[in-house]
């Protein structure tokens, strides 16, 4: 890891397979895959090694963030690793761990690679957002 790495941890209430579902299935994926409760997201992917995604974020205002990238390792139900790629960086990685915890999930995300101390206290609040959202998909 480097110096703008960022790890997110969340424990979210709900079983490991189906917090795994919920970053691989594209349906549930644009439900949650968006940090501000204004926005929304479509998703589209091909969840194996070598596959590609695609996530919209669309804001409230008409800004549309687009993120595309492979998924570069799939270990279900406890790891996802892909790049990550925007406007904003190019050839990050994102590695996600699942780890049962108590009733629930424990989720690490780590995105490694950022450009810039600035970028990865942006992308660590997208991903703080992101598990909020994920969180309100289980307790719904």
């Amino acid at each position: 890891m480097s110096e703008n790495t960022v790890v997110v941890k969340k424990v979210i209430s709900a079983p490991r397979d189906e917090v795994f579902e919920a970053f691989t299935d594209a349906e549930i994926m644009s439900k949650w895959f968006f940090p501000d409760e204004d926005m929304s997201a479509e998703v589209t992917n091909n969840p194996v090694v070598g596959g590609d995604y695609t996530l919209k974020m669309y804001a409230k205002n008409g800004d549309i963030y687009t993120h595309v990238g492979e998924y570069k390792e799939i270990s279900p139900p406890e790891k996802l690793v892909f790049t990550w790629n925007s406007d904003f960086v190019q050839n990050t990685v994102v590695t996600v761990i699942l780890e049962e915890s108590g009733s629930g999930t424990e989720v690490t995300i780590s995105h490694d690679l950022l450009p810039s101390v600035e970028m990865a206290e942006n992308h660590r609040g997208g991903w703080t957002g992101c598990l909020n959202r994920l969180e309100t998909i289980f307790s719904a």
